[in-house]
């Protein structure tokens, strides 16, 4: 057998133990609980490990520089994802009883970043003390998810699909109007007293799949310094919220929490709760550096892209 044979074979081998991975990944994770566990469930406490930033990229489609930064929600994404949560929970089952309990975020988030669903050793433990410790049945989760199995994306677009929750405006050389959209990319799960994964919901935020938005109904503009006022993040707070809610009863159709005198393929909607303070999280818009894009590919974009003439585009590439 030749030499390249044998490495065709080593990655279809790899491959293939790879998909093999994640399905026995997924089989470990039910979506619905059983009616078994539903039953054994009396007690459960609802934890948020979404954190209160947004991430906040601009992008130039073509020859841009590309720019980072966050803003703070106060607490409103969190009052959002506990009264959804709860809401959700008690219409669906109205049998257990919500208790509130205090848990150390940032230490269980540590635990957890890079595990997606709550399958890592250290998170398979501390949510089993959480568990035992408050005298609970279960603990449902509500997560931060990444968009690792994003087949769609572009390659431009890989390191803009930040996880949680994100704002992404995109501008161009040569269109006037730039792209907004916004995605909350959440999962929800229920862990039992052994740290173990009962159920898991999640509705994957591709970004070819949201909305885009018009930059101007958010006084949005080049200018990250402007889009950082007051103003400008309390109208972009509330358009994500918005999506957030969308997402997250989302996640609760994916877990089966519907309404016992509803009908089944419908999920129960939750308004947002209204608000706290939005504000700049302090830390300057990061510049990234430059994109380094050939005169080919520029016109190549820019007549794909734009109604701009040859001898236009030609012009524009040669800036």
């Amino acid at each position: 057998m030749s030499l390249g044979s044998n490495l065709v074979t080593r990655i279809l081998v790899t491959r293939i133990l790879a998909i093999a991975l994640v399905l026995s990944g997924c089989a470990s994770a039910p979506q619905h609980l059983t009616e078994e566990k539903q039953i054994e469930i009396r007690n459960i406490a609802i934890v948020s490990l979404v954190p209160e930033s947004v991430n906040f990229d601009k992008i130039g489609i073509i020859s841009y520089v590309n720019k980072y930064t966050e803003f703070d929600m106060g607490s409103k994404v969190t009052d959002n994802i506990l009264s959804i949560s709860q809401e959700r929970t008690i219409t669906s089952h109205p049998n257990w009883t919500i208790k509130s309990i205090e848990y150390d975020r940032t230490a269980l988030l540590a635990k957890v970043k890079s595990a997606p669903g709550f399958r890592a050793t250290l998170a398979k433990g501390a949510f089993a003390d959480l568990v035992r410790n408050n005298n609970l049945d279960a603990i449902l989760v509500v997560r931060a998810s990444a968009d690792e199995q994003d087949n769609f994306r572009s390659e431009s677009e890989v390191n803009y699909l930040r996880e949680g929750l994100s704002v992404l405006l995109k501008t161009n050389n040569f269109d006037e109007n730039p792209r907004l959209s916004i995605r909350a990319n959440l999962s929800v799960g229920i862990i039992g007293k052994n740290g173990e994964e009962m159920a898991f919901g999640s509705a994957p935020a591709k970004l070819d799949k949201v909305e885009t938005l018009d930059p101007d109904t958010y006084e949005l503009s080049d200018n990250m310094k402007h889009n950082l006022r007051p103003e400008v993040l309390e109208k972009l707070g509330g358009a994500v919220i918005i999506n957030l809610t969308r997402r997250l009863n989302l996640c609760f159709d994916s877990l089966g929490f519907v309404g016992k005198s509803g009908p089944e393929s419908q999920h129960i909607e939750v308004v947002p709760q209204p608000a706290a303070v939005i504000a700049p999280t302090g830390k300057p818009p990061v510049q990234a550096a430059p994109t380094t894009e050939s005169f080919d590919q520029c016109f190549s974009k820019c007549r794909q892209y734009t109604d701009r003439t040859k001898e236009q585009c030609f012009d524009a590439c040669n800036k």
